[in-house]
């Protein structure tokens, strides 16, 4: 009987229906999208129980919705990566990691195509969450799913690989991390950087904005998209004391339409500043005490855009940011 009842418990479930994903149009799902992009390009942190709120309610009633399901997780992975915003910090700020493990499983495995932007976050929240519990099995594990994401779409997750790789413990995947978006350059164009003297401004004829290369860009998901892109590739170099490279590749981050706008210009400019300082110098990363950014709003906050379309849980914006920019 014991025997009979282990066997079932492995092939039963076999043959049950994966759950399939369908996108609604509900009313209360549409108001709560609607809801999560506003807010999120507003860069509204103190927001997020409300969006929660309002994103588990449709999920609640429409629990084949992959799209709910994926703004769940990254509202999940913005509230723990953007935790040092609360006035009163709290150690529940940790259970965040499980939530977006749970829910950006739940949208790779109900979206009809493989969406792999998904899966290189699921892979980023399994090591946080593994991390947070000492879980090192875990940890393994979503690094192994990581490398896997970022082959399958490396346009988008070398960034995420590298992101989350930068602060890693040990030295061997810091330095892979500063390879990765070095490469993750090298895809956008398809070809290969100049990596001591970067000069992004011949590659703007490659522009693409509605392509699976619309993520070297910046679009209406992410209006800043390259900036932060670039004050992160330059932070990693000024941690290892390539100054002059690193103020390279911060003035890169200038060419931008959009760079006039953009919340963070003040601290890249106060980094290409100190770096300039620090040039025949000791000093170190440390020692200088740069300004902080934001993590998830260096690249996703844009206050100079239009409050986001009414129907866009069921269909994408034009990705081209000239056509959302208020008047």
């Amino acid at each position: 009987m014991i025997l009979l009842c282990t066997a079932c418990s492995k092939l039963i479930p076999g043959f049950i229906p994966a759950k399939k994903g369908k996108i609604s149009n509900a009313d209360l799902v549409m108001e709560a999208d609607k809801y999560f992009w506003d807010n999120f390009h507003e860069g509204n942190y103190q927001k997020i129980p409300k969006i929660l709120e309002k994103l588990q309610a449709a999920y609640y009633k429409y629990p084949n919705d992959y799209k709910i399901a994926a703004h769940l997780g990254f509202t999940h992975a913005w509230a723990l990566a953007e935790g040092d915003r609360l006035q009163n910090q709290t150690a529940r700020v940790t259970d965040h990691s499980t939530l977006a493990v749970k829910y950006f499983q739940e949208a790779f495995d109900m979206h009809p195509e493989k969406e792999w932007r998904y899966y290189g976050f699921l892979s980023s929240m399994m090591m946080a969450e593994g991390s947070i519990h000492n879980d090192s099995k875990q940890v393994v594990e979503g690094y192994f799913k990581l490398k896997k994401s970022a082959r399958k779409y490396p346009e988008f997750n070398l960034f995420t690989a590298a992101y989350t790789l930068a602060s890693a413990p040990r030295k061997k995947d810091r330095d892979a991390a500063l390879n990765m978006l070095w490469k993750n350059l090298d895809k956008c164009i398809d070809g290969k950087v100049d990596r001591e003297n970067l000069n992004y401004t011949k590659y703007k004829h490659l522009k693409e904005t509605e392509s699976r290369k619309s993520t070297c860009w910046n679009t209406w998901i992410a209006p800043h998209n390259m900036e932060g892109f670039l004050l992160v590739l330059g932070d990693e170099l000024l941690k290892r004391g390539d100054f002059e490279t690193a103020i390279k590749v911060y003035k890169n981050a200038m060419i931008f339409e959009g760079y006039q706008h953009w919340a963070y210009k003040t601290h890249l400019e106060n980094r290409i500043h100190a770096a300039e300082s620090a040039i025949g110098t000791k000093k170190i990363f440390k020692e200088m005490k740069l300004l902080q950014y934001d993590r998830c709003m260096v690249c996703h906050q844009a206050k100079e855009m239009q409050a986001s379309p009414e129907n866009v849980h069921l269909q994408r914006p034009v990705m081209e940011v000239s056509a959302h920019l208020k008047e």
